[in-house]
Parts: structure tokens; C-alpha cells; sequence
């Protein structure tokens, strides 16, 4: 697995770059985000107010579509990407499962039981498989015509 090598410092100019781009991908969007999830809110508990039942449940839809639009926008600005904590771990977990069941196989094929040649019966099987395939050969008969 490839390390991620440590990223070097940005420049004033690529600083100010980064900060124009998150204003206008990321603190934006946000805003525009929470003032619109504000808006529906109070307009669904104002509904649910007047006896819209179903409207309950879109006053308590929208401060969760908020909340996850902050969590979207804190896991863009901290990682620079929403997955890509998660996707560390699962990688991480994923090595640690690929090294157990190397393991295991190693393990396995260690363990396995060594047949003793100097076995009688195994050694009668043997002469019995072979006595069976001179009488009776796999695939028929060699002279039978049908």
C-alpha cells in the first residue's frame, strides 16, 4: 500500500487560490444551503401548525438535510474530500484482513496431515482402486460394441 507522502506548504498565491475557490465551492453553497433549509423549516412547522400532518415530517427532514450539508462542507474544508477519512480506514482494515487470511492459508497448509506411505489399508485401497480399473476400466469396457 502506497504511503501518502506529507504535502508540501502552499504559497501566499495558492493560499489566496484556495481560499477564493472554497468561498465560491464551499462557504456559498452553504449559506445558500442553511438559509433555504431555515426557509422550508419554518414553513413546514407553520403547515404542521394549521393541521397538515404530514408536514411534521418534513419540519424535522430539513434541519437534517442542514445538519448534513455542515457536515459536508467541515468534512471538504478539514480532508478535501467527503470520503476520504472513511475510505483511509476501510483500506487500513482491508490490509489488516488480507494479512490474517495470508495467515491462515500459511497456517493452513502447514497443518495439513502428512499421509504415512507405510499405511496397510491405504496401501490395500490403492491395490484395490488399481485391481478395479484393470477389471473395469473408467469409460467402459475397451471391446464392448452396443
Amino acid at each position: 500500500m502506497p504511503e501518502q507522502t506529507p504535502r508540501e506548504p502552499l504559497t501566499a498565491k495558492e493560499k489566496k487560490a484556495k481560499r477564493l475557490r472554497d468561498l465560491w465551492q464551499l462557504d456559498i453553497p452553504l449559506v445558500i444551503a442553511i438559509a433555504l433549509c431555515t426557509t422550508f423549516t419554518a414553513i413546514e412547522v407553520r403547515r404542521a401548525g394549521e393541521g397538515v400532518g404530514r408536514a411534521w415530517a418534513y419540519s424535522i427532514q430539513w434541519p437534517l438535510i442542514g445538519i448534513i450539508c455542515c457536515w459536508i462542507w467541515y468534512r471538504y474544508r478539514t480532508e478535501g474530500n467527503v470520503t476520504q477519512g472513511f475510505t483511509s480506514k476501510w483500506k487500513t482494515n482491508l490490509r489488516k484482513l488480507e494479512i490474517e487470511a495470508h495467515e491462515a492459508d500459511r497456517l493452513s497448509v502447514q497443518e495439513q496431515p502428512k499421509f504415512d506411505e507405510a499405511d496397510p489399508e491405504l496401501q490395500e485401497w490403492r491395490d484395490y482402486v488399481d485391481d478395479l480399473h484393470r477389471r473395469e476400466p473408467p469409460g467402459g469396457p475397451d471391446n464392448q460394441k452396443t
